[in-house]
C-alpha cells in the first residue's frame, strides 16, 4: 500500500491546540461561524449519511480536506469489492470537538486510518 503512504505525507494534524474548553455545540457552532472550525460530516452524504445533528461535527478546517481525502480512497475500495466504511470520532473529557478520528474499511479489502484532531 506505498501509495497510501505517497497520497498522504503531506497530511497535517493540528498541534498544540485543545478544544476542551468547547463544550457545547453552540461553543462549535460559533467558532464554526468564525472559521475557526468547520463542519464535518462523520459518514459522508454521498455514502449514505444523512444531514442531520448526529452525523455531524466540528473541527479544524484541515481535518475536513484531510479526510475527504481518506474517504476518497475509501470510496474507491468501497465501490470495487462492497465493503463497509465506518468512521468512530473519539473525544477528551467533555468536548465538543473530538481528539481523533477513526476510519475504517473492512470486507475483501481492509483499511484503517486515524486522524489525530488535537
Amino acid at each position: 500500500m506505498g501509495f497510501l503512504k505517497d497520497l498522504f505525507q503531506n497530511k497535517k494534524e493540528v498541534e498544540g491546540v485543545d478544544y476542551s474548553a468547547v463544550k457545547t455545540n453552540e461553543m462549535a457552532k460559533e467558532l464554526c461561524e468564525k472559521n475557526v472550525l468547520s463542519q464535518l460530516y462523520i459518514v459522508p452524504l454521498h455514502f449514505g449519511g444523512e444531514d442531520e445533528s448526529n452525523n455531524i461535527l466540528y473541527v479544524p478546517p484541515e481535518i475536513v480536506e484531510l479526510k475527504q481525502r481518506y474517504d476518497s480512497v475509501a470510496e474507491k475500495m468501497l465501490v470495487e469489492s462492497g465493503t463497509r466504511y465506518v468512521c468512530t470520532p473519539e473525544y477528551k473529557g467533555k468536548s465538543f470537538v473530538p481528539s481523533a478520528l477513526h476510519i475504517m474499511v473492512t470486507g475483501k479489502t481492509r483499511f484503517s486510518q486515524t486522524i489525530k484532531i488535537w
